[in-house]
This record gives structure tokens, sequence and C-alpha cells, in this order.
């Protein structure tokens, strides 16, 4: 939804198609031979060759297309296929083919596009066919036009076959059946052609055609704004050429996969000519309407029709009469409280305020990044032609509402519907995000079953209707960097959607998304110390503003392999569509959904790259010391790199550049001020204990990489025997839970076998016995020392919990306390480690091991933390964990 040109990124992948991309506006002439079919085009007519090269000679075309289809043609004869007839985008087509050198179709059906030739051939090819008796007669002449396509094909000439005209009109003369046939007559040069190649030797290619015309989504609605960014599926002559002429610059032209004909032929000889010719037809249009859906996206309905399929439902109409029994509210008020939380939550799509984001994002972007960098965007457009999908991206910034719309928008994708958090919406920027496809949700809809109803009925519209959607299965922002505990209500939601049957499946996309630096450093370091969370607002947005002024490097966007929920679910898609509320069957779709969420994370972590800074970060924070000797920072920083490539970790460009000596990295860290090199006999790096909670969130990016390898060599200096490491590696997992989006516990002995592999081959290990000098093992060895100390100092407050226990602020309060005494005293050394959120999910996993337990509800600050009923193991915690903070610091 934003700048017209699309930022740097990398090569695309190999796809089935190829979206048509690059402006080119060389023009070449095609060989003169096709002079020798009368009424062929070589040429465009100066009224023609004009408006394209006035309008359109910036229609996009990909570099890959052109030499495939260069490729087909050399290999035999091509045979384009369009979806709607056109004289219109005939003209673009004949230009784009001209343009790039590629060879002209020789016959085009069902059109007259003498209209587009100098006007010396069109006197002459009207001459030819009043001397040939074609210029009468319309079944007469289109006979003779199939015959003509059949001979064209047979000889290996390029032709142009439209699959359908528009709909009929009303004819006072002929039947409806020969109208629909020329409706249809796309099928008619099918069978032409099948015949041809059935006689023939040689290959015939049918290569699909799309022209897509401008940005993203389709309106049933009659405004300017609906003509700027939507065509309709098939409009008239004169509104697709001022659409195309209005889109010029925003036009592309899709070039589909091509069918090899003899082997499709060969595929499907047993069926007979007539259901081959079928089969072809059918699957040429369902690929063009894919291809037209994926920019299109689902037809976008006015927000009070919306309203009214989503409110008038048996269940919500059953509830509202419940309700009404209960309460003794009248059903009218109850109806209208409906429609406010419907108003409240949907999204309505606006082309003018698409216009406005484009406006002010295009001129946010550049002042703040430096580049965009994605990957894995062809397997997403892959599944949208056919199904629903949701993107489920990590969230570490407010930016990350506005990067994939972006990203969609400068792909010509139909944007997705974004569940939101309700606290954005303030003014001005709730509307603007609303109209761009938006949707806000309250935090909780405990309590409320009214709300809780047509939020599901609203969520299943946008499922059975095929939107695109996304949300941030975290719940908020990542304040730590890392991913969070999944929130599991809105996956949950999605889930029991889909098995009522509403489509017959669904793709989750995990995406990855990282940055150089994220705006909010500043707020989430005083929110991790104890500030509260400032809320969303306009005076907070213009404060902001300073920050924006920043470059903060590069974005980096990567989508992981979709999961079919479908496939996810198999034979309990019917088990968890019973009604009854069976309690075993709910308590198993519980442990599905958990399960499902943790396998999303684990895919965003496995898409993301591993960047300069994170390395950068991981090495300095490794150490409690203030400063690195740059040789020392040099070799760590080297054998992480060495580790993540033997891991087959992808590398971001940035770090490959920097593998050699990280100066360009210092030297962005240095100018954002997180770090000091010190120059002198020796070069130093210095990192002031003020900014190590701000690179611990860096670190945090890719620590899912080294926590296996951390933990293993944890466990070898502390003496702990390599038979015994799986065990102790264990523990400290199942400790840290709350922290990590951890494999499933079968998949653990094979990690730890995979390090110690690893540090067998690089002289790491000898025996049970490691060597504590070696680089990566002094990097990695008291790298979740920050976690060990803080979850330290909590078990030391609740061995001292009062029996009448506190309230959680009290005692997050008391452990953060604790924790700065103790850093004065020297007893733990990584400031970073006082978090409110590493405090939080020790927190919850000690309440949920039982040895301290929660009372109230929600997630309230004011709820009551008591002794568990496991209370008493928590001494030996305290002591193993202050043992392996000795080992640690001696070593």
């Amino acid at each position: 939804m934003f700048g017209r040109q699309p930022p740097a990124r990398v090569a695309p992948s190999p796809s089935a198609c190829y979206v048509l991309r690059m402006e080119v506006s060389a023009v070449r002439h095609q060989p003169s031979d096709l002079l020798s079919e009368p009424g062929a085009l070589n040429r465009l007519g100066f009224l023609p060759n004009w408006i394209c090269q006035r309008f359109l000679s910036q229609v996009r075309i990909d570099p890959g297309a052109i030499e495939h289809i260069r490729g087909l043609a050399q290999r035999g004869s091509i045979v384009y296929v369009m979806r709607y007839r056109s004289l219109v985008d005939y003209m673009l087509i004949a230009f784009t083919l001209l343009r790039e050198g590629l060879p002209l179709p020789a016959f085009v059906s069902d059109i007259p596009s003498l209209l587009l030739h100098p006007v010396s051939e069109i006197l002459s090819t009207l001459w030819h066919r009043l001397r040939s008796a074609r210029a009468l007669g319309g079944t007469l002449r289109h006979q003779d036009d199939r015959d003509r396509c059949q001979r064209l094909v047979r000889g290996g000439r390029p032709i142009l076959v439209f699959m359908r005209s528009r709909a009929p009109r009303l004819r006072f003369f002929g039947s409806r059946r020969v109208a629909l046939q020329r409706v249809r007559s796309g099928t008619d040069y099918m069978r032409e052609i099948v015949h041809a190649r059935g006689g023939g030797d040689h290959e015939v290619f049918l290569v699909p055609l799309a022209v897509l015309r401008g940005r993203g989504y389709q309106r049933k609605e009659s405004r300017l704004a609906t003509f700027v960014y939507s065509v309709q599926e098939a409009p008239g002559e004169m509104k697709r050429l001022l659409s195309m002429l209005w889109n010029a610059r925003d036009t592309s032209i899709t070039v589909g996969k091509h069918v090899e004909l003899g082997e499709f032929i060969e595929q499907h000889r047993d069926e007979g000519e007539e259901r081959i010719v079928r089969r072809l037809s059918r699957a040429l249009q369902v690929f063009l309407y894919r291809e037209e859906k994926v920019v299109w996206g689902p037809t976008l309905l006015p927000k009070q029709r919306v309203r009214q399929m989503v409110l008038q439902t048996d269940e919500l109409s059953a509830l509202v009469r419940q309700l009404s029994r209960e309460s003794g509210e009248p059903e009218s008020k109850l109806w209208k409280t409906a429609e406010r939380y419907f108003d409240e939550m949907a999204a309505n799509y606006q082309g003018s305020y698409f216009a406005i984001l484009e406006f002010l994002f295009s001129r946010v972007w550049p002042r703040v990044f430096q580049g965009f960098d994605y990957r894995g965007l062809d397997k997403v457009i892959e599944r949208i032609k056919d199904d629903p999908v949701v993107l489920v991206p990590c969230h570490r910034s407010h930016f990350d509402y506005l990067i994939l719309s972006y990203l969609f928008h400068v792909n010509y994708l139909s944007p997705p519907h974004i569940a939101a958090g309700v606290n954005l919406s303030f003014w001005p920027l709730g509307p603007l995000f609303r109209g761009a496809g938006a949707y806000f949700i309250r935090r909780t809809f405990e309590g409320n079953p009214l709300y809780k109803t047509v939020f599901r009925n609203y969520l299943t519209f946008l499922i059975r209707e095929g939107y695109t959607q996304e949300f941030f299965i975290e719940g908020g922002r990542s304040r730590t960097g890392k991913i969070l505990t999944p929130k599991l209500g809105m996956l949950s939601a999605i889930v029991n959607s889909f098995v009522d049957g509403v489509r017959r499946d669904l793709y989750f996309v995990p995406v990855s998304i990282q940055y150089g630096r994220v705006a909010e450093e500043e707020s989430y370091k005083r929110e991790l110390i104890g500030a509260e969370k400032e809320k969303e607002s306009l005076w907070a947005l213009l404060k902001a503003r300073s920050v924006l002024r920043q470059q903060r490097g590069t974005v980096y966007v990567t989508f992981a392999d979709p999961i079919s929920l479908g496939e996810a679910l198999g034979q309990n898609k019917d088990r968890f569509r019973e009604p009854g509320g069976d309690r075993n069957v709910e308590q198993e779709k519980r442990r599905f959904i958990q399960k499902l969420g943790f396998r999303i994370l684990r895919d965003v972590n496995s898409a993301s790259l591993a960047g300069a800074t994170s390395v950068t970060s991981t090495v300095l924070l490794s150490s409690p010391h203030a400063a690195w000797r740059y040789a020392d920072f040099l070799a760590a920083a080297q054998s992480l790199v060495e580790y993540l490539k033997s891991s087959a970790v992808t590398l971001t460009p940035s770090l490959e550049r920097n593998a050699d000596d990280f100066l360009e990295n210092l030297n962005f860290l240095e100018k954002g001020g997180l770090v000091q090199r010190v120059s002198g006999a020796e070069a130093m790096i210095h990192l002031p204990s003020e900014k190590r909670m701000t690179l611990d969130f860096y670190k945090n990016n890719t620590i899912h990489f080294y926590l296996f390898p951390a933990l293993v060599i944890r466990a070898l200096r502390q003496g702990v025997p390599v038979a015994d490491v799986n065990a102790d590696v264990g523990w400290w997992l199942e400790l840290l839970r709350w922290e990590f989006a951890l494999p499933e516990r079968s998949a653990f002995p094979a990690e730890v076998d995979k390090v110690l592999a690893y540090l067998r081959d690089h002289g790491a290990l000898d025996d049970s016995v490691i060597d504590t000098t070696q680089p990566f093992v002094r990097t990695l060895g008291g790298l979740l020392d920050n976690f060990a100390e803080a979850y330290w100092v909590m078990a030391r407050a609740a061995v001292s919990l009062p029996e009448a226990g506190m309230t959680v602020k009290q005692f997050t309060e008391s452990v953060r306390k604790r924790f700065a005494a103790s850093l004065l005293l020297g007893e733990v050394k990584r400031p970073e480690g006082n978090s409110t959120v590493t405090y939080e999910n020790a927190l919850n996993r000690y309440a949920e091991v039982g040895w301290l337990q929660l009372e109230g509800k929600g997630r309230s600050r004011d709820r009551q933390v008591r002794r568990g009923p496991r209370w008493s193991e928590l001494a030996d915690v305290e002591r193993r964990l202050f043992t392996a903070l000795q080992a640690s610091a001696r070593n």
C-alpha cells in the first residue's frame, strides 16, 4: 500500500509464474517473415503506437519471462492464451512483444485487430478479405478463422486465443445457445489446436498471459477510488483503456507456466479428444483466474453488507434471545450492542486511505531504513491462488503492521486483513489503518459472549471469502527481541472456524521480520527496567518524530514454508467439529492448538536470518566485562559465523560482508551510540553498561541458533560427564520453557549429539574434557547467564516468600531490588538479567511447576503470589542455579 518503487531486494527464487516487473524502453521489431500471413501484425499503427509509447512504456516485464518465451519459440510454436477478449489488452500485449523482440501472433481470435495496424495494412487486408469473401457472414467467417488457426499452428506459427468474451447481451434475434457459444469460443479454437497437434510432429506450447492493472483489491462500489485501485472482472473496452492509462505505472503482465500440448494429450489420451479439449480449456481458465485473484483478492463488499452477513446468523440470533432472557434486556438493545461491536472491530478498505498511507509511508521509509530484503514470497503467492492464507509474523516493532502490507503492495498482491489490538485504533491512525485493512480486537473476550460470537462470525466470514489475513501470535511486541510464548486465542478462533467446514484448506505462513535496529529500542529498555508501558496516542506518535530521523539499517523479511491446517488436523478435523463439548475432545483440541502454536514459532525462528548486529551483540554480551580486545572479539565472532554456516543458517548480506573484520558493523553500532571503539596499542571495543539491555535485544534475535551449544558447553564446563549431558541440558530446557520455542522433547538428544560432534570435529572436546580457551566455547559458555541470574534471584526471593504471599507487582519489585543489590555485591554480573519480561516468564514457569501459585484472573499485576504445593523444592533449585553461576564465573 505504499511507495511506488520497491526498495532493493534479493533476486527472486524460480517460480511457476513470472511476475513482470522490469521497465524496458527499447523497441525491437519483429522479423519481416510475419508479413507473409495476410492481416498479421508486424508493427503498430500511428495512433496505437503513440498511445503505447506515451502511456504504457513502463509496463513491467520480467527478464526471466522474456527468455522463457524466447526459449519456447525455438523449440516449437507458441499459442498465447488470455482469459477475456479485449482489443485494449491485445494492443498492450502486441506492444510488449514488439518491444522485447518476441514472436508476434500471426492470428488473434475474435477481435478486430486490424484497428491496430498501419492504414496501408488495413486497406490491404480488407481488400484480401473482400476477394476471399470473408467480409460477409459472421458464422462463415468464424469457421474460416478456426481453419486458419489450425493451419497456422500446424505450420508452427504463433497465435493468440481469448478463452471468453464478455457476457452476452440480450438479443432480439438468434438463440441464447449461439450467443453462449460465441462467449466461449476459446474452446472451439482449443479444439482446432489439439487437432492440429495430433496431426503434426512439432511441439505446441500454450502460454497463459494475464494483464493486471492497478494495485490491490476490487470492491463492489462505484467511486473514483475504486476505479483507480481496482478493475471489474471483465470491464468494457473504454473502461479497460482508461483504467490501464490511469494505472500505467502499476500495470503488469503475468506469464504462466506453459502447457506442453503433446505431453498433455499423452497424459489424457484414453479420454478422447473432446474430453481433452474441455479439460485443457478449463485448466487454462482456472490458471488465469487464479493469477488475477492473487492481485485483486476476493471482492470486497460494502461494510453495510458485511455487517449484515456477519450479524444475521442463527448462532448469534439464538445467543441474543438467550441473553435477553437471562438479563432482562430487550433484544433490540442487544442487537444494537452487537452492531457497535462489529463497527468497533471490522476493517473497511478504502482506496483513498491507501493513497494517504502510501504518501506518508513513502516519505518515512527511506528516512528510517536503508534497504529491504525479502525471501520466500513466491511460496505464498502459489497458496493464495487456491486457499486462504494467514500470515503469522513475529512482532518486534510497530513497523511490523506496515511491512507486510507494503511488501504485498509493491508486488501487486491484494493486501492482508490485519488483526490489531484495539489500542491502535486511536485517531488519526486508527481510521487510516482500518481503511488499509486492519481490524481491531480486544485483548480479552472473557465474560462477554456477545463480543466473542460477533468476532467469531467476522473471522468465519473472512476465511470463507478467502481473504488473506495477518495476526501476531505473540500478542504484543517482544521487548526482549526473542520469540514470546504464543497467545493461542486468535489461533484457536481460526482453527474453530476452519473445522466448521467453511473452506477446504487454509495455510499458516510463519514470517520472520528482522531489523538492523528497531525504532522502539529506548522505550523497550525503559519498560524492561520497570517503567510503565506508554499508551499509544497521537502525542506518542508526535514524540517519535526524532526517532524516525535515525537510520535503522536493513529490514529482512523471510517467509517460511506454508503449513496446511487441513494436513495438520488430518482425521481430527471431523472429530473437532462434533458438537456436544466432549471434555476429552476439547482437551485434545487444546493440545493440538498449543503444539501448532509452538510449531509456528519454531518455523519463524528457523526462517530468520543471522545478521551482523546479532552476532556482534552475542559476542559482546557473552562476557560480563566492559571491553573486548578487537582481536579476541573478531576470533569469537568468526567462530559463531563458522557454526552458523555449518548449521545451514542463512546469513544476511551484511554479515557476509562483515565476516572478515566486522568493521562496517562496529561503525554502524558506534554511530548509533551502542558501542565505543578505543584506539591505542591494542584496539578495543567498549560496551557501556547502560547499553547492555539494548544490545541484548539484538542478541536475542538469533539466540535460538545457539541454545543447544550454549547448554552443552555449560554442562561440560561444569564437569558433567558426556553421558550425563543430555539430562543436564533437559533440566535447563524444562526450567527455561517459557523463554524459548523449544523442539519436541524427543528431539533433544539428537540436537545434543550434533553439538558434541561439532565440538569434537573442531578440536574443542577430547573425551569429556572441553577446551575452555577455544573462542566458540568461551563465547557461548556464558551466553545464558543473564537468564540463570534472573531465575536464581527469583528463586531466592521465592524461598523467603511470606506465607501470606504478596501481589505480583510487589513480588516483582522485590526481585528487582534483590537483583540490583546482588549486582553491586558482584553476585550477579549481567545487568540485562534484571528484566521485567524475564521475571514474568520465570514466575509463570515457577507457578506451572508448582513451586509458586498465582491467584486471580487475567494478567493483572494485582494477582497474588503464594507458596505452591512444591514450594519446599525451591531451596534445591536455588542452590543448583547458584552452583552453575559460580562455575561459569570460574571459567
